[in-house]
């Protein structure tokens, strides 16, 4: 049973954290309407991230439906470019505009297919040294500065599987996921994405190549998702 109560006053909670600063990522255009279109009905967020972090405008999603094209659910494309990496060091890029590593992070160099094979590492630590996060992983990882790794799934794949949604806005998470469906007292995240966007690239989460690959648009310096 969930925790519940009455306080017949006010009730004031403070929390401290750092998730990430705002910038406008889409491209402005003159005479389109409803350039972001929405589905009647959004999904939960099954990759949430482990702690207090944010979604950034133009982040990319996998929106994934059923044989019957309902009961949908979200994974959030999770990027992060690689300053440096030796034996079980791993060290990435931190502003105000990356996504947060947490410990648990299963996380490897982006295949060269969205949805490919990937050699997945554990993050086991996290530590912030200067402009940079400095991880602990489970095992060795061959990268180079500016290589881009990705969230994988259990099985030794990248987890997104499609791109086809995007993120309107900022999102932040400021509590605990749920672990799993059986846990009440953690938080579910439900998002209706963008179906769909055009963007300043410059301005986007670092992108792998199988990412950048799938760019509809011709013009340089812009990114475009389509169904």
């Amino acid at each position: 049973m969930a925790n519940n109560g009455v306080l017949l006053g006010r009730t004031l909670i403070q929390q401290r954290g750092s998730m990430g600063g705002a910038r406008s990522v889409f491209v402005k255009l003159q005479g389109v309407k409803n350039e972001l279109v929405f589905p009647t009905f959004g999904g939960q967020l099954k990759n949430p991230f482990k702690g207090a972090a944010k979604i950034y405008a133009g982040d990319l999603f996998e929106f994934r439906t059923d044989e019957n094209g309902v009961n949908p659910e979200l994974y959030l494309l999770k990027t992060y470019k690689v300053k440096s990496a030796s034996g079980t060091t791993v060290t990435l890029y931190k502003d105000g505009y990356k996504h947060i590593p947490f410990i648990g992070d299963k996380l490897g160099v982006a295949p060269d297919e969205i949805g490919g094979a990937v050699s997945a590492v554990t993050v086991n630590a996290v530590k912030v040294v200067d402009n940079t996060w400095v991880l602990t992983v489970s095992g060795n990882l061959t990268a180079s500065d500016g290589t881009i790794l990705v969230e994988a799934d259990n099985d030794g794949k990248m987890l997104v599987k499609d791109i086809n949604a995007v993120a309107p806005c900022d999102y932040d998470f400021i509590y605990n996921p749920a672990a799993d469906e059986d846990d009440y007292e953690g938080a579910r995240y439900h998002i209706a994405p963008a179906l769909g966007g055009l963007m300043y690239i410059h301005k986007m989460s670092p992108m792998p190549k199988c990412v950048l690959d799938l760019n509809k648009c011709n013009i340089n310096g812009w990114f475009k998702v389509e169904l």
